[in-house]
C-alpha cells in the first residue's frame, strides 16, 4: 500500500505553518541512514530544536552524534542528564538510556536515567514524546520514522492531546515500516509522508 501525502480527515491543513519550536523524532531499525539524509536539511538559521530518540546500543549514539556533526548545519550532541535545551540544536539520546524532557530552573532541561528491566525500547520515543508534549502542547512537532514494533504510538498520541503536529513516514521510505503503521492505523498521523518530503516540511516548520 503505498500512503504517501495521505492524511486523517481531521488532520490539519498542509497549509498551517505555524512554526515548531521542538521537533521530536522516533526511529529505530533503518533509522541511521534516513536520520543522516533528513537532518541534515535542517536550516541553519533556526531557533527549532531537534530530539532524536534513535534505538541503538549505549555508546553506539555518541558516535552517530559525531557522525552528524560533521554533516548538519546545526550543532549535534548526545545530551547528558541536566543538560539545557538549547535552541537551534539536535540531540540525539543516548543509546540504552531513557531522556526525557523536564522544565527546572534556568529552563527546560534534559533528564537521563537508566534502563529498567521492564522497558523495552531504550532510549523511548514514547517517553521523550510525551514529556515534550507537556512542555511544547502545540509547539511540537512528533514524527515517527522506520522501525520495528509500536514505540513512539503513544508518544504521538499525547503530541496530538495537546495540540501538536504528528507525521509518519510513508511505507514507500520507511526500511521497516512497522513504527509508522502501527501510528497510521492508530489515526495518530496528521500527515503520511515519504522521507524527502518529511525533511522538507521539517524545514518549513522550523522557527527562523
Amino acid at each position: 500500500m503505498n500512503s504517501s501525502r495521505s492524511a486523517p480527515h481531521d488532520a490539519p491543513p498542509r497549509g498551517d505553518v505555524r512554526p515548531a519550536d521542538l521537533i521530536i523524532i522516533g526511529c529505530s531499525a533503518g533509522g541511521p541512514p534516513a536520520l543522516l539524509e533528513i537532518l541534515p536539511r535542517v536550516p541553519r538559521r533556526t531557533t527549532t530544536a531537534v530530539v532524536v530518540a534513535q534505538h541503538m546500543p549505549k555508546r553506539f549514539t555518541s558516535l552517530f552524534a559525531g557522525r552528524l556533526a560533521r554533516l548538519c548545519a546545526l550543532p549535534v550532541f548526545e545530551p547528558k542528564d541536566g543538560d539545557r535545551l538549547l535552541p537551534g540544536t539536535i540531540y540525539i539520546a543516548a543509546g540504552g538510556q531513557q531522556t526525557t524532557l523536564d522544565r527546572l530552573p534556568p529552563g527546560i532541561v534534559f533528564r537521563v536515567r537508566p534502563r529498567a528491566p521492564s522497558e523495552r525500547y531504550a532510549p523511548s520515543a514514547d517517553l521523550l514524546m510525551a514529556s515534550a508534549a507537556g512542555l511544547f502542547g502545540p509547539r511540537a512537532l512528533g514524527i515517527l520514522m522506520t522501525g520495528m514494533g509500536g514505540d513512539g504510538v503513544l508518544g504521538l498520541r499525547a503530541i496530538k492531546d495537546r495540540h501538536g503536529r504528528t507525521i509518519a513516514e510513508s511505507e514507500e521510505t520507511a526500511a521497516v515500516f512497522g513504527m509508522p503503521r502501527e501510528a497510521i492505523r492508530a489515526g495518530l498521523a496528521d500527515l503520511v509522508l515519504p522521507r524527502p518530503e518529511i525533511a522538507l516540511e521539517m524545514a518549513r516548520l522550523c522557527r527562523r
